[in-house]
């Protein structure tokens, strides 16, 4: 398998040295601004200065848009090569031309049954969003000054012509098409082109506002699809109208904010924060600088009526120590903790419900049942498991009493007090959704929350966890530091900045954290878009070298979405209403309706949350936008030690035959047809189940067992690529010629390698 990701045309200048491309190979090349483009084809000899001749076509030579100006490369005026960087040419068909011989070369080293994913980028002309030719250099790399990618006019208003380039006419504002143009080009230069699928950017700050529905904490980007004058926003001392919201596209100089408290905030140079230095630019921060916090309040009207702090604790509890099955509520427990078990014994008779323990060694397991039990947690925690249990939205409109008994029940759970240092020690697996909500429960109850990322030992590798502490009084050291402190500042990596308005002086508001943020723009503008859609996602096309080719899409099957097509449900058989029959319990021959028990296949529409990078790489895309890529083109068996040909499943499939159970093994993924007659019972043969019982090879070769697949990633960055590679249990090859990426790519590697141990060639 193969995946290739690549950044816009045009965009960056990443200092690398220029190549020669196309010309007349044993030309001495005579480079000029001026490119050089055939007229006919008559051939003569042009006179040089020095006595020789040399075969040429009949030539003119054209004036380059804004010749004043440095270009991207230059051209040979003998043979019309172009000299520069990939990504920098002219055109973007030169571009497209460049990137089909490299593609050439991929398809030379790529398996027959292997796969290419390519991730790129579109632009529009005459407007390059906020690249601007002004804009000083950055660590990512040198952003274009004056190029003919800024500068250049329409197409169809010049002369100018590429030499090797079929030019379609661009005009101001066209979107340039180059996703396309590359799928298109590698098709017609012999590739197969199975897929386009669309990658669909997300991401978001979270702030403290009102709303019609109550107390919310909510992202800015969900603030996008409310009407301003039904938002409110904290300013430190009362609720203020939000008067509006716009949203730019990032311009690669936005910096990270990271807080003694461990909180970390993305935001543009020249946003403001009030400090205790004044009213400050980010640009002007520097570590020590102190952000101004605030007390959130409480709602006017709280929601406590029926439930009491018994029912938070019991939340706050079950969210760090509980799951559910059935109709079981499990909690997990050491058999010291006779507490815990008293009280969830107080609770349980108070709502109806029943309790049983059983201690076995050091673990006390608990089981509670009870249909009043059960809606309290359904409505005071969402999310399912470790990684995404957090206090319910609806939380936030309760008092802040309640809201201190939930967090006495999380604190019961993963907190460990130190009776030394009056303060309870914290370490949860890595749940931004929990972080989120405890540094907002801290700050409406005025405790002081310190929380960082942190990764420790289990099961062989390292777990990603937050650790920290929580004081609900401050200690009133001499050395104690405010929360709020800028410990260090960084380049962030979002993708789209917003800019909130609101009303009346000093225009502060709160993040959820309780942090203050200033925005001096009583009147926001809209975004600066307004006759087309905002762009919001990025194509990645799936292609081949052949019609046949291994895909694996039991590896990477969805959810099903229709719970009529979940097995075990009731009505997961399928049916449509003919009036031809009684009952109208037909179903038509040509109206089969087909559906795999494991979950439906991959959709083409793919919803992935950027992540940010610490190191200095402009274009470095998600982890989990890579990992289905790598599922479904590699075995995750492996493959052949001699030929390389990939393993496949082995599925074993039942079907229901008048009751009983027909069990058939095949190769490959299985399907289910759900089918009723006309007496609304299940035919014969209905698939009800299909799982993977092993893996075969796919070849005759006697090699003995599977060995990992193999990466390849001609462009490979700081080899986000990799990382994920070696997660999966593959090998990775990677090439990139900028020295100073390698070293990152060779830095991030080794630390995957020591995380994951993979199996390596």
């Amino acid at each position: 398998m193969l995946r290739v990701p690549l950044t816009d045309w045009g965009l960056r200048d990443y200092g690398l040295d220029p190549l020669v491309w196309d010309g007349e190979a044993g030309c001495e090349h005579v480079w000029g601004d001026m490119p050089i483009v055939s007229s006919g084809n008559n051939r003569r000899q042009i006179p040089h200065g020095d006595g020789r001749k040399q075969d040429s076509y009949d030539e003119k030579r054209v004036p380059y848009p804004d010749q004043g100006a440095a270009i991207g490369g230059n051209f040979c005026q003998r043979c019309g090569a172009w000299r520069g960087s990939l990504g920098l040419e002219p055109t973007p068909e030169l571009y497209i031309q460049h990137l089909i011989q490299i593609f050439r070369e991929v398809r030379r080293v790529l398996r027959d049954d292997g796969t290419l994913w390519v991730n790129i980028g579109d632009s529009y002309a005459g407007s390059w969003g906020n690249y601007h030719p002004n804009s000083p250099p950055g660590k990512h790399g040198q952003r274009l000054k004056n190029t003919a990618r800024w500068n250049r006019p329409a197409y169809g208003d010049q002369t100018f012509l590429p030499p090797t380039a079929n030019v379609i006419g661009l005009k101001p504002k066209d979107l340039v098409g180059t996703p396309w143009m590359l799928a298109f080009a590698l098709r017609a230069d012999g590739w197969w082109l199975r897929s386009d699928i669309i990658w669909c950017l997300s991401g978001g700050a979270w702030v403290y506002v009102k709303v019609q529905k109550g107390i919310r904490v909510c992202m800015v980007r969900e603030l996008m699809r409310l009407d301003p004058a039904t938002v409110q926003l904290w300013n430190g001392t009362k609720w203020v109208q939000m008067l509006g919201i716009s949203k730019n596209r990032r311009s690669g100089d936005e910096l990270e904010i990271t807080l003694r408290s461990g909180e970390r905030i993305a935001c543009t140079p020249t946003h403001k924060w009030p400090t205790s230095r004044g009213l400050l630019a980010a640009s002007e921060l520097v570590p020590g600088d102190v952000l101004k916090t605030a007390a959130l309040p409480e709602p006017e009207a709280c929601r406590d009526c029926a439930i009491d702090d018994d029912a938070a604790w019991f939340a706050g509890l079950y969210i760090a120590e509980g799951s559910r099955s059935g109709h079981t509520i499990q909690i997990a427990g050491h058999k010291k903790e006779e507490a815990r078990w008293q009280r969830l014994q107080r609770v349980a008779r108070k709502f109806g419900g029943y309790i049983t323990r059983t201690v076995e060694g050091n673990s006390m397991n608990i089981r509670m049942y009870g249909k009043v039990l059960f809606a309290l947690l359904d409505e005071l925690v969402s999310g399912h498991v470790a990684k995404d249990k957090c206090f319910s939205p609806i939380v936030w409109n309760y008092s802040n009493g309640f809201l201190a008994a939930m967090v006495d029940g999380y604190l019961a759970g993963d907190g460990h007090w130190d009776e030394k240092n009056k303060r309870w020690q914290l370490g949860f697996t890595r749940n931004y959704n929990l972080e989120r909500d405890l540094r907002c429960a801290c700050a409406r109850l005025g405790y002081t929350l310190a929380l960082k990322l942190a990764a420790v030992p289990y099961n062989g590798a390292l777990s990603k966890t937050f650790r920290g502490e929580l004081r609900k009084e401050r200690s009133g050291h001499w050395n104690e530091r405010d929360m709020g402190e800028v410990v260090s500042i960084g380049r962030a990596k979002c993708r789209e900045v917003y800019d909130l308005g609101v009303a009346e002086e000093p225009h502060l508001f709160a993040l959820a954290s309780g942090i203050l943020t200033h925005n001096s723009k009583p009147n926001p503008m809209p975004e600066s878009v307004t006759d087309r859609p905002t762009k919001a996602h990025e194509y990645v096309f799936l292609l081949t070298k052949s019609a046949r080719y291994h895909y694996d899409a039991d590896a990477v099957r969805e959810p099903h979405t229709d719970p009529n097509r979940i097995p075990g449900n009731k009505s997961c058989f399928y049916y449509d209403r003919d009036p031809k029959y009684s009952g109208g319990r037909k179903m038509r021959p040509t109206d089969e309706q087909s559906f795999h028990p494991i979950g439906r296949n991959k959709r083409t529409v793919w919803t992935v949350a950027t992540e940010p990078y610490p190191e200095a790489h402009f274009a470095v895309y998600p982890r989990e936008l890579i990992r289905p890529c790598i599922r479904a083109g590699t075995s995750e068996r492996g493959c052949c030690p001699e030929c390389g040909a990939p393993w496949e499943r082995v599925v074993e499939k039942k079907r229901r035959t008048d009751g009983r159970e027909n069990i058939g093994i095949r190769h490959g993924s299985g399907y289910a047809v759900a089918r009723l007659d006309h007496r609304g019972k299940a035919p014969s043969g209905l698939l009800v189940d299909a799982k993977t019982i092993g893996w075969r090879p796919t070849c005759s070769c006697e090699a003995g067992g599977p060995i990992p697949c193999i990466i390849l990633d001609p462009f490979a960055g700081t080899s986000t690529t990799g990382v994920v590679a070696i997660e999966e249990g593959c090998n990775y090859i990677g090439i990139e010629p900028s020295e100073k990426y390698a070293e990152l790519s060779r830095a991030r590697l080794e630390r995957a390698v020591r995380e994951h141990q993979p199996r390596l060639l």
